[in-house]
């Protein structure tokens, strides 16, 4: 979709999402062109910070409490990364007699330009002390805050902090500075409230943090100033839990500076052990502070870079400042970061140190690149401001890393006009945001844009863009229009786009495209460069194509029609940003064939997995059960010791009830085994040739006695009559059988082992011991056949066939 001019951008609310160029006029002063590039090429820096710790040493306080307020002042001062900051820490009580002074001045104004004087302010930070009676333990707030103003009234960078700790309310009924004992805490904070006035009018924030028993309403009034985003909260009152003062700390802080303060992570040190902690610094971060909080001096601390094979500082950034390594708590600056993640090492050889941390707070320091188009403006005209950030050098076109900034212009002018002032967006999500302004009717002389980013985790940068008035209609009108908002592009890809331009000087423009401010490592061209506009309305196309070794990351640059004979005149500019990524692999590019074959994969895989399981599960010997039978009586039944088994082992033993099947134990000798087959199971008795049977058919062991396998995960099939075939293609005869049929050996069998219960004479009634009952001879007392079939399971078995020649 192509982007519309800012007349037709007003209209249009869909045009408004993607359009982030307008028209451009041709009079631009080349002296103009030449103040704006000295603005905007100043080099992105953090800000430095002026910064007043007041700390409450009052006697209300527990020992405890005063270790917190250590800890939390050291982390003020840990977290200040621009170098030219000034930091200060007093303690505060009250002066109740001669000699004595409300104020307790621990670490001087110090400016935070190298590693020793981060240590040192580490130091002094230990000079904290609770007062005891008759020492000033009241709480004088007034005096605190007028110490905190001295110190910003003296100068200092422009940004400044101040954060006021206290666990109690204002108490200065013993200090006769104040008059009268009945009106001494009136006074007081009469005083308090005049030093917080000024204050405010000095541009000072002040941060109340309360912890203990708190005036909440008094602790309100302490609140003074705007944070440092209007995406963060504003100075505000806080009362938390003594333990809970360090996150307060890092909340309070964070929307003060915009300094970024993840969660700490946490563990426990063991005595002559150690413990490995991890933090993350992401790639855009220019400054990083890694705060660890040991608990102990003696605990030693290393840090380590991602992927790097040696501790800091001899690998991981270009500049370290080790601080506060001789206190419970330290830290390490570091300017330009490795990015990813960080290790630190905690050990102690001689103390245990429970609950440590460690946190890392960073911050970018950022340059905002401010476009007007047109540039030089009519009164009474529209202009589409465009901004884009760029951080370590490269434009951010990262959706996520912009989240959360806050893009505003301001337009002034000589003419005295009222400033006018919008808040740029970026509805497109490709890194540039835009947004109107309108040049009052009637303006005249000078005009400036004024650009400003600011948000949490980055160095707010602002920008300056002069230009003048235009007197008149400009005879040549251009617009610079991009055919789609690419939010990555490829080492080698292209990015298409068309000028279109209005000529009405009476003859044909020759007018070059030309890039500006490219990002470092960005090879880009654009192809045609020249473009040749005739009278009335023409368009033209054109490609950008990045070089096949363009570094992959942000990358920007400003897109310029020019008049070819004067390329100081600038007709049309736009702000391009895009994320270079590497070439995507085969898997990536062919993503749509490669998903139906990976679900054509996967159901192949499923199937065979089920086919295999259904296998090794048709083999499992579950739901068998080995079933001794006599005179067509099952006298009982065996199921597997293990039903996941692909054998079942038991033994026939003789015990004083009778013969019975049990499990067979390891070792044990005359053991019947039986697998699954198809159709039905191998069975092997002790001795003899393994046969398979049929579910349901008996095997005739001897003496009347037959053994059958009985299957309830299958239907019963026909049994089969006759002697059992041998699973092995050979034939077979029966077990002790007697005669065989003509061309077959005779064979006898009896039991492996010292006893055998079925020695004996042949059954006198001639009954085959190897017959299913099917051809069985009748029995001569009346009774079923021998080895009639078996009950189906669950029928009811018939009554029980007693054979007086057999005692079993």
């Amino acid at each position: 979709m192509k982007r519309l001019s800012r007349v037709e951008y007003r209209g249009s609310a869909r045009c408004r999402r993607t359009t982030l160029a307008a028209l451009s006029l041709v009079a631009l002063l080349p002296v103009l062109t030449g103040v704006r590039a000295t603005a905007q090429e100043q080099p992105p820096t953090l800000p430095a910070l002026q910064v007043v710790v007041l700390v409450d040493e009052s006697g209300s306080i527990a020992q405890e409490d005063l270790v917190r307020e250590q800890e939390a002042a050291r982390t003020i001062a840990f977290s200040v990364l621009a170098p030219g900051s000034i930091v200060s820490v007093a303690g505060f009580g009250s002066a109740d007699k001669e000699g004595q002074s409300a104020v307790d001045v621990v670490c001087p104004p110090t400016k935070l330009d190298s590693a020793q004087q981060r240590d040192q302010l580490a130091t002094c930070i230990g000079g904290l002390r609770k007062r005891a009676d008759g020492e000033g333990s009241g709480t004088d707030h007034a005096a605190a805050l007028q110490q905190a103003l001295s110190y910003v009234k003296g100068g200092g960078p422009e940004k400044k902090i101040v954060f006021l700790l206290t666990d109690g309310k204002l108490d200065v009924s013993g200090s006769g500075q104040y008059g009268e004992p009945s009106r001494r805490n009136a006074v007081g904070a009469a005083r308090a409230q005049e030093a917080l006035a000024e204050l405010d009018k000095a541009g000072a924030q002040v941060w109340p943090l309360g912890f203990g028993a708190v005036d909440v309403e008094a602790l309100r009034g302490f609140a003074r100033g705007k944070s440092c985003t209007p995406s963060a909260p504003n100075p505000r009152e806080k009362v938390v839990p003594s333990a809970e003062l360090l996150a307060a700390v890092f909340e309070a802080f964070s929307a003060a500076s915009c300094v970024v303060i993840p969660p700490p992570k946490r563990g426990d040190v063991p005595k002559g052990g150690s413990l490995e902690l991890t933090v993350d610094i992401p790639a855009v971060a220019s400054d990083a502070s890694i705060v660890v909080y040991k608990r102990d001096p003696r605990v030693q601390v290393e840090y380590k870079a991602p992927n790097a094979s040696e501790p800091a500082p001899r690998a991981g950034g270009s500049k370290f400042e080790f601080a506060g390594q001789t206190t419970e708590t330290e830290s390490v600056l570091i300017t330009d970061p490795e990015p990813g993640k960080w290790t630190i090492t905690l050990s102690s050889a001689e103390v245990a140190a429970p609950d440590v941390a460690a946190t890392v707070m960073y911050q970018a320091a950022v340059k905002a690149v401010l476009s007007a188009s047109p540039p030089q403006p009519a009164a009474g005209e529209t202009v589409e401001v465009s901004m884009q950030v760029w951080a370590r050098g490269k434009a951010i076109a990262d959706a996520a890393l912009l989240r959360g900034l806050t893009f505003v212009t301001t337009l002034t002018g000589s003419s005295g006009f009222a400033a006018q002032q919008v808040t740029l967006t970026d509805p497109d999500g490709d890194g540039t945001f835009s947004g109107p302004l309108k040049v009052p009717d009637g303006a005249t002389g000078d005009l400036t844009y004024t650009g400003q980013v600011t948000g949490i985790g980055v160095g707010g940068d602002t920008r300056v863009f002069p230009t003048k008035v235009r007197k008149g209609t400009a005879a040549v009108q251009a617009q610079i229009l991009f055919d789609s908002n690419r939010s990555t592009v490829t080492p080698g890809g292209t990015v298409s786009g068309t000028v279109s331009v209005t000529n009405n000087s009476g003859q044909a423009a020759r007018l070059r495209l030309r890039l500006d401010d490219l990002s470092p490592g960005t090879e880009l061209t654009v192809e045609p460069a020249s473009v040749q506009a005739g009278t009335g309305t023409s368009t033209a196309g054109f490609t950008l194509r990045f070089g096949q070794n363009s570094a992959l990351g942000g990358s920007g640059a400003m897109l310029r029609l020019v008049d070819e004979a004067d390329p100081s005149t600038v007709v049309a500019e736009r702000l391009f940003s895009t994320e270079v990524a590497p070439e995507p692999g085969v898997f990536e590019k062919y993503w749509w064939l490669w998903l139906p074959l990976l679900l054509l994969l996967l159901g192949v895989l499923v199937w065979l997995g089920l086919r295999w399981r259904a296998r090794v599960d048709a083999k499992r010997v579950r739901g068998l059960t080995a079933e001794l039978w006599q005179g067509g009586f099952a006298k009982e039944g065996l199921p597997p010791r293990d039903p996941r088994a692909k054998v079942f082992h038991f033994v026939l033993v003789d015990e004083f009830t009778g013969l019975q099947l049990q499990q067979a134990g390891p070792g044990e000798m005359n053991v019947y085994e039986v697998r699954r087959i198809p159709g039905g199971v191998s069975f092997t008795a002790p001795g003899q040739q393994t046969v398979k049977l049929a579910m349901g058919e008996r095997k005739d062991i001897g003496k009347g006695l037959s053994i059958a396998i009985a299957d309830e995960r299958a239907t019963a099939g026909p049994v089969v009559s006759g002697p059992p075939e041998n699973i092995f293609g050979t034939s077979t005869t029966d077990f002790n059988a007697g005669s065989a049929g003509p061309g077959s050996s005779e064979q006898t069998s009896s039991f492996n082992g010292s006893y055998d219960p079925f020695a004996g004479p042949q059954d006198p009634f001639g009954a085959s011991p190897a017959s299913n009952g099917r051809h069985a001879a009748p029995d001569p007392f009346g009774g079923p056949p021998g080895g009639s079939p078996p009950p189906r399971r669950g029928d009811t078995p018939a009554a029980p066939y007693f054979d007086p020649n057999n005692p079993f």
